[in-house]
C-alpha cells in the first residue's frame, strides 16, 4: 500500500469520536508525521527546520486533499495524444489513441478527456479495425471505467488485505514453486495482447511443470480466416454473424453497407442460421434451420459447388434453395463469400474452406488470419483439480465460478487461489486472493486484432483505485517485477525507435497491414466423411426440440453484466432490456399456446433451469436458443434473467438435442421496447429494390403560417436507412455524450426509457421468414413544429439556425409537448432516474450538458453543444463554420456512416447531397411538420426466384 494510501487509511471515519479539525493537528501526531514524511518525503526534508504552521502552510492545504481523497490525474508516463479534427481541440480537452477488447473482438478506439477526466470513446479513424465507427460496449467502456461498483481493495479470504501482504505472498510462492512450479495453473482468457503472450512463455520457461489454460465460454472456434465483405458480391453466412459478433464486425459492417450503397453493384447476403442475427436481420434472405441440420446444408451447398461430398437427404424446399444459392455463387466466382460461424464443427469450417476455394474467393474477399495461439483445454483443468494436482490456481480477469458449472466445487480442492478482476464477482468470492484489476485506460498494454494489426494501449488517467495489471500479477508470479510498466511494453516491439513510438501512441496503430501469416489462403484437403453426413442427417423427429446456446449481443459471456447503460439498451434482435428470455418461434408458441412471458422449465438431463418464453419472427420453428450473462449473483444483475450456463455441458457445446420444455402455468415481466412509441401503421418505412428503388417524398405542402427568417446556418440531418444495420451504437453514444440516464427495468417495462435516439425496427413478410428494416429515430426538428406551440411556458423554441431547443429552466412538466409530438421523441423524468451522489459519475458526465433533474422533458437537441463549440471557433477565428466541422455524437458512432449532419445551406455538405437523394423522404409528411431530419429509403437485393416456405 502506498503511503499516501496509508495516510488515508489513518484518518478517522465520518462520525468517529475521535475529532480532529485540521491537518496540522494530525501532523503532530508521531505515527502520521511519519506518514506524511513517508507520501512526500521532498517535503518532509524541510520539516526540521520549520515549525508545524510553516511546514503545512509550505504542504498546502489543496495538495494534501487532493493526496488524501485518492483522486486520479494523467498517468507518470509519457503520453501522446491525438490532435481533435481539423487541427483544432477544444480547451481543457484531448484525445487519445488506444484500444480495447471487447467480446471477442480487438478495435482501435479514441477517448476524449475533459479536464482530464475521460468522458467519451469513439472509434479511431486511422485504425482499420473501426476506420472511425464503434459498437456499444466501445460507448459503454467509460462508464465501465467510473463505475463505482469496481473493486478498490484486495482482500484475502474475504478480509481486506494490502498488496503488501501478497507481494510477500508470491515471494513465498516462488520459493516453493522452486525450479519447475509443480502445481502451478493460470487460467485466462483467449490471449491478444503480444506483451502478455511474452509474459506467459517466459513463465512457462520458468517453470516448465506449470500449465496456462485458456477459458472464453462464450467465444467458440477461433476466426481462422479473415472475410472481406468490400469485394463480395454474394454473401453465405452459415449461422455467422459478420456485423455482430464475429470478429472484426465494426470494419464488416462498414465495407457491407459501402457496397449496399452501390445500386448497380449491390451484393446479395443469406443468412442461414436457427436464430435470428445481426447479420440475419439484414439479410436479401433469412433462412431459419435448425442448428443440428446446419451441417447438411452447408454439405448440400458443398456438393451443388462441386466439393467432393455426399449430398445428404434434404427436402425439396431445401434442395430448390441450395440449388439457387449455388447458382448464385457461381455467377459471382471470386467475388462471393462463404463464411462459417465459431459455433459450427470443424467439418463444416472445412467444407467452406473447400467452397471458397473452388470459387476462386481466396485472396480476394477470404484469406488466412493469424495462426492463434494454443492453450491446453480448459477441461483438463478440471479434470487436474479434482484430482488434486493443482497447488496454487491463477486467475486472470476471468470468471469460470459463474460461466462453468462445477468449477466452484472443484476450486474447493486448491490449496492457494487468487483472482483478478476488475469486480468482486462470482469466482472472486469464492477465491482466497482477490485482487483488484486496473481498467484498460489505467494501464500499458498492447493489442492485436484477429487479422494481426496492433495497438499500443496507453493510459490516459492514473488508476482511479489500488489495482493492478495482469501484466504486473504474472510479473510478480515470475520475480521480474519492474516499475516502468512502458519499458515492459517496449520490451516487446524493440523495432520501434523513439520516433515510431511515438508515432504509434499517437496513431493508435503498429502497423496499418496484416501480418504475413494472413497474406495466403492454406490449402485444407479436409473432407467430411460419410459417418459425419450420416450424423448430422440422421433424423430427430417432426417434433423433436433443439436448445441453441447464443451470448448476449452486449453483455457478451457476462463480462459486462454490470454495465447499466448496456443492459437498458434494447437488443438488435429482440428489443429486449434488463434480463434474458428463452427465444421460441411463432410456430412453437402456437403448437404450445405460449406467448412473450410466460414461464417454462427446459431440462437438458439431469440440467433445468426456469425461464420466460420471447416469441422471435425468424427463429427456426424447433429451435429454443438461450442466451449467456444472465442469472448472476452479484452487482446490479443480480436476481436478472436465468442462467444459460447451467444447461451447458462444456465450453465447446452450442447445440443439445432433446431438450424438454415444460409450461409453468406463471408469467414474468418482459422490458421489451418494441412496441413502444408507436407511429402508427402510416408510410414510416420505404423499401425498394435496386430496380425498383424506394420513392421520395414530394413537393413540400403549403403552409398558412409565414417562413421563419432564415439564420446563418441551417441545420439538417439525414438518415440512410440502406446503411444502417440496428447495432444501436447512436443510441448508446448519445447517452454518454448527453449524460442521459438509466431508469431501470420497471421504468423501461412501463415504457420511460430516457434514450433521446431510439431504432425502430420493422418487419416485412411472413413472421416464419420476415425481412426486417431499422430506422433511428431522433427528434425531428420540425419548422413547424407541434410540441412549441402547445408549450404554455415556451420552454420549447425554435431559433434561427432550424434547431429545437429544450429550455429546462421553463419546463413545468406539462407534458403536452409530448403529447403533439406525432414522432414521440420527447422524453420525460418523471423520477430522479440520475444518479448524483457517486462522486465517479459526476467525473465521467460531460460538463457542457446539464445533468436534468426530474419533472422537465428532455430530447435530442442535435448535440447543441458542439454546434455551440463550432461557433465560437469560428467567431475567435472570423471566419463560418467549415463544412462538415460539426459532427453529432450518433453519427461519429456509426459503424456504417449511416447517419450524416451538417449545415443544408452549404451545398457542398454531406447533408445536403444527402437531401438532394432520389430517395429522400421525411417522416408523416403529410402532417407538413416539414422535419429537418430525412430519410433515405432502404434496398433490398432479393433472388427473384426465391420462394418463402
Amino acid at each position: 500500500m502506498s503511503p499516501a494510501n496509508a495516510l488515508r487509511d489513518a484518518l478517522p471515519p465520518p462520525g468517529s469520536p475521535r475529532f480532529w479539525r485540521a491537518l496540522d493537528e494530525l501532523a503532530a501526531d508521531p505515527a502520521g508525521r511519519g506518514l506524511l514524511a513517508a507520501a512526500w518525503p521532498s517535503l518532509a526534508e524541510l520539516e526540521p527546520a520549520l515549525d508545524r504552521r510553516g511546514f503545512l502552510r509550505l504542504l498546502g492545504a489543496s495538495l494534501a486533499f487532493a493526496g488524501l481523497a485518492a483522486c486520479s490525474g494523467p498517468p507518470p508516463e509519457h503520453i501522446v495524444p491525438q490532435v481533435g479534427r481539423n487541427g483544432r481541440t477544444v480547451p481543457h480537452s484531448a484525445r487519445y489513441a488506444t484500444a480495447l477488447a471487447t467480446g471477442d473482438d480487438v478495435v482501435g478506439v479514441v477517448v476524449t478527456l475533459r479536464d482530464g477526466r475521460p468522458v467519451k470513446v469513439d472509434g479511431n479513424p486511422r485504425h482499420p479495425a473501426a476506420l472511425g465507427g464503434s459498437d456499444a460496449c466501445m460507448q459503454a467502456a467509460v462508464l465501465d471505467l467510473w463505475d463505482p461498483a469496481r473493486s478498490d481493495a484486495l482482500r484475502r479470504d474475504g478480509t481486506p488485505s494490502s498488496w503488501a501482504a501478497f507481494e510477500s505472498e508470491a515471494a513465498a510462492l516462488r520459493r516453493q514453486l522452486g525450479e519447475r512450479g509443480e502445481g502451478l495453473r493460470i487460467l485466462s482468457g483467449t490471449v491478444v495482447s503480444p506483451t502478455l503472450a511474452r509474459q506467459r512463455d517466459a513463465l512457462l520457461a520458468r517453470y516448465p511443470a506449470a500449465r496456462w489454460h485458456v477459458h472464453d465460454p462464450a467465444r467458440g472456434r477461433p476466426a481462422d480466416v479473415w472475410p472481406d465483405l468490400s469485394k463480395a458480391r454474394t454473401i453465405v453466412t452459415l449461422d455467422a454473424d459478420p456485423l455482430g459478433g464475429f470478429p472484426g464486425h465494426v470494419r464488416h459492417a462498414r465495407d457491407f453497407a459501402a457496397m449496399r450503397g452501390d445500386m448497380n453493384a449491390m451484393p446479395r447476403l443469406y443468412a442461414i442460421e436457427p436464430s435470428p442475427s445481426l447479420t440475419g436481420r439484414n439479410a436479401d434472405h433469412a433462412w431459419p434451420v435448425a442448428a443440428g441440420a446446419l451441417p447438411a446444408i452447408a454439405a448440400g451447398l458443398a456438393a451443388a459447388l462441386g466439393v467432393h461430398a455426399d449430398v445428404p437427404n434434404l427436402d425439396a424446399l431445401a434442395r430448390e434453395r441450395i440449388a439457387m444459392i449455388a447458382d448464385d455463387l457461381r455467377t459471382n466466382a471470386g467475388a462471393s463469400l462463404v463464411l462459417a460461424g465459431p459455433s459450427q464443427p470443424p467439418a463444416v469450417h472445412d467444407l467452406v474452406r473447400a467452397m471458397n476455394a473452388v470459387l476462386g474467393n481466396e485472396g480476394t474477399t477470404v484469406r488466412n488470419a493469424p495462426g492463434h495461439d494454443t492453450a491446453r483445454p480448459f477441461g483438463e483443468l478440471l479434470e487436474d483439480m479434482r484430482a488434486g494436482h493443482v497447488g496454487t490456481l491463477v486467475l486472470l480477469e476471468t470468471n469460470p465460478v459463474y460461466t462453468a458449472p462445477g468449477f466452484a466445487d472443484a476450486m474447493r480442492t486448491v490449496p492457494r487461489t487468487v483472482h483478478l478482476g476488475r469486480y468482486r464477482d462470482e469466482t472472486a468470492e469464492a477465491a482466497q486472493w482477490h485482487l483488484p484489476a486496473l481498467h484498460p485506460f489505467e494501464t500499458w498494454s498492447d493489442l492485436r486484432t484477429p487479422d494481426g494489426v496492433a495497438s499500443i494501449v496507453q493510459p490516459v488517467l492514473a488508476p482511479l483505485a489500488d489495482a493492478r495489471s495482469a501484466h504486473d500479477v504474472l510479473d510478480l508470479l515470475t520475480g521480474a517485477m519492474t516499475d516502468d510498466p512502458v519499458k515492459r511494453v517496449r520490451t516487446t516491439w524493440p523495432e520501434l525507435d523513439d520516433d515510431a513510438w511515438t508515432t504509434a501512441l499517437r496513431d493508435g496503430v503498429v502497423s496499418r497491414t496484416p501480418d504475413a501469416a494472413g497474406a495466403a489462403m492454406a490449402a485444407s484437403g479436409a473432407e467430411p466423411g460419410r459417418d459425419f453426413l450420416a450424423a448430422v442427417a440422421a433424423p430427430t423427429g417432426a417434433d423433436a426440440l433443439e436448445l441453441v446456446f447464443r451470448p448476449d449481443e452486449y453483455l457478451w459471456d457476462g463480462r459486462h453484466a454490470g454495465n447499466a447503460w448496456l443492459q437498458e439498451l434494447p437488443r438488435p434482435v429482440t428489443s429486449l432490456t434488463w434480463g434474458n428470455a428463452a427465444w421460441i418461434s411463432p410456430a412453437l408458441a402456437g403448437q404450445r399456446h405460449l406467448r412473450d412471458g410466460d414461464m417454462v422449465r427446459l431440462a437438458v438431463g439431469e440440467r433445468h433451469v426456469e425461464a420466460p418464453v420471447l416469441v422471435v419472427p425468424g427463429q427456426a420453428d424447433n429451435s429454443i436458443t438461450v442466451t449467456f450473462g444472465y442469472g448472476r449473483r452479484c452487482g446490479i444483475a443480480d436476481g436478472l434473467g436465468y442462467d444459460a450456463y447451467a444447461l451447458r455441458e462444456s465450453d465447446d457445446t452450442w447445440h443439445v438435442p432433446g431438450v424438454e420444455l415444460t409450461p409453468l402455468n406463471r408469467r414474468a415481466t418482459l422490458a421489451c421496447t418494441q412496441t413502444h412509441h408507436d407511429m402508427g401503421r402510416r408510410d414510416i418505412v420505404r423499401a425498394g429494390t435496386p430496380e425498383h428503388p424506394p420513392q421520395g417524398g414530394g413537393k413540400t405542402p403549403v403552409s398558412l403560417y409565414p417562413e421563419a427568417p432564415a439564420g446563418e446556418y441551417r441545420w439538417g440531418m439525414s438518415i440512410d436507412l440502406n446503411a444502417c444495420i440496428g447495432c444501436n451504437a447512436c443510441t448508446i453514444a448519445c447517452q454518454a455524450e448527453n449524460n442521459i440516464p438509466v431508469v431501470g427495468k420497471d421504468e423501461v417495462a412501463r415504457g420511460r426509457r430516457m434514450h433521446w435516439i431510439r431504432v425502430d425496427r420493422y418487419h416485412e413478410g411472413t413472421a416464419t421468414e420476415p425481412r426486417t428494416y431499422h430506422q433511428p429515430v431522433p427528434c425531428m426538428h420540425c419548422e413547424h413544429a407541434p410540441c412549441e406551440v402547445v408549450c404554455p411556458v415556451e420552454a420549447t423554441v425554435h431559433d434561427s439556425e432550424g434547431l429545437n431547443l429544450q429550455v429546462y429552466n421553463r419546463c413545468v412538466g406539462t407534458r403536452f409537448c409530448s403529447n403533439n409530438c406525432p414522432y414521440k421523441v420527447r422524453r420525460f423524468n418523471f423520477l430522479q432516474y440520475a444518479d448524483l451522489a457517486s462522486e465517479s459519475l459526476k467525473a465521467m458526465r460531460n460538463p457542457e450538458v446539464t445533468v436534468r433533474y426530474r419533472g422537465v422533458m428532455e430530447k435530442c437537441t442535435y448535440c447543441v453543444q458542439r454546434i455551440e463549440r463550432a461557433h465560437i471557433d469560428a467567431d475567435r477565428e472570423g471566419r463560418r463554420i467549415h463544412t462538415d466541422e460539426v459532427t453529432t455524437a450518433c453519427q461519429d458512432a456509426c459503424p456504417t456512416r449511416a447517419i450524416v449532419f451538417g449545415d443544408l445551406g452549404d451545398t457542398a455538405s454531406e447533408v445536403a447531397v444527402a437531401h438532394r437523394s432520389p430517395r429522400r423522404y421525411v417522416l408523416l409528411e403529410e402532417l407538413n411538420t416539414r422535419p429537418r431530419t430525412a430519410y433515405l429509403g432502404a434496398l433490398r437485393n432479393p433472388n427473384p426466384a426465391w420462394r418463402d416456405a
